[in-house]
């Protein structure tokens, strides 16, 4: 048997694992529309960008992040510790700006005075912050629709980084695609060298 025939199963292996590595290129080239022979070729995966974007934005949507969720997280918020740093830091910043510690009567109750500033604003806030919070809530969801916001993201992606999002998270399945195309190939050829051999 010449050393040409067993070549067989390697020449099968380069040409499945060539195959399907153009192949997987193929779903993303050509960018835009090529036209050959009176046909026009684009990659299948920007050919079908708009649907492929809002498929991703409804699995994410209905499987991980929904509008009704971020709504979840807003309700539970506290703001007291918040709204009491906000509070303390304007009233010290106001008071140490004012003439009120140059007054002799007034500086001594100023610490007081600040004191009982502080806590009627931060109740007072507090108070329209638990009144609105449940309206805000639910204009939040009512008018936040996450799949059309998600996929109009995708959707105005680069094509490029959107073929290098994809294929940096599933490079190692797309790499075992090729390589089970040169193992398929390999595995042809070897059958082929078996056929003449025993032919």
């Amino acid at each position: 048997m010449g050393y040409k025939i067993l070549m067989l199963p390697f020449v099968g292996a380069v040409i499945g694992w060539f195959t399907n590595y153009v192949a997987i290129k193929m779903l993303f080239r050509p960018y835009r529309p090529v036209k050959i022979l009176g046909y026009n070729f684009q990659g299948l995966i920007p050919k079908r960008r708009k649907e492929i974007a809002h498929g991703i934005a409804k699995t994410i949507e209905k499987e991980l992040l929904s509008a009704k969720d971020l709504a979840s997280v807003l309700e539970g918020l506290e703001w007291r510790e918040e709204v009491e740093k906000a509070v303390d830091e304007i009233v010290e910043h106001r008071f140490k700006a004012s003439q009120i510690k140059k007054i002799p009567l007034l500086g001594l109750i100023s610490e007081n005075l600040t004191y009982h500033v502080k806590y009627l604003l931060t109740k007072e806030i507090l108070g329209h912050i638990d009144e609105r919070k449940d309206l805000f809530v639910e204009k939040f969801q009512g008018k936040v629709n996450m799949k059309e916001m998600l996929a109009t993201r995708i959707d105005n992606l680069d094509i490029k980084r959107f073929e290098a999002l994809l294929t940096d998270f599933i490079a190692r399945e797309l790499r075992h695609i090729e390589w089970l195309g040169g193992l398929i190939g390999f595995i042809i050829g070897a059958i082929q060298v078996g056929v003449i051999y025993f032919l």
